[in-house]
């Protein structure tokens, strides 16, 4: 049984550092809400072009010197159960397993972090 616990711990800030996290994280928040907007907009956009592409036949195209290209892409995973039917040991696995830490970032809000 893995037991897991969260720890909560109240800092106190200066006046000033509190009133300019809180304009920054403000901003932070005023400018996600525009990104979300526009990127929906974005992924409309780019399913009618997808839509017209793949109706008349065009896989890739140059339109006022803007690249416009259908990929088409194929993803591959390592299916654990059958690397073991093929002879393969959940040792072997284990020790080909590589784990690499992830670059840090700030969470804001709900919406994650932003990642450079």
């Amino acid at each position: 049984m893995k037991l897991t616990t969260t720890l909560s711990e109240t800092v106190e800030l200066a006046p000033e550092v509190g009133t300019r996290l809180s304009a920054l994280a403000g901003t932070y928040c005023e400018l996600s809400e525009q990104v979300k907007i526009l990127k929906a907009q974005m992924k409309d956009e780019s399913a009618k072009v997808f839509a017209l592409m793949e109706e008349e036949g065009i896989e890739k195209c140059r339109v006022d010197g803007q690249p416009l290209c259908i990929v088409r892409g194929v993803t591959n995973s390592l299916d654990k159960m059958k690397f073991v039917e093929l002879g393969g040991s959940l040792e072997m696995l284990k020790n080909a397993t590589v784990s690499k830490p992830k670059k840090a970032y700030v969470k804001i809000g709900d919406g994650g972090g932003f990642e450079d």
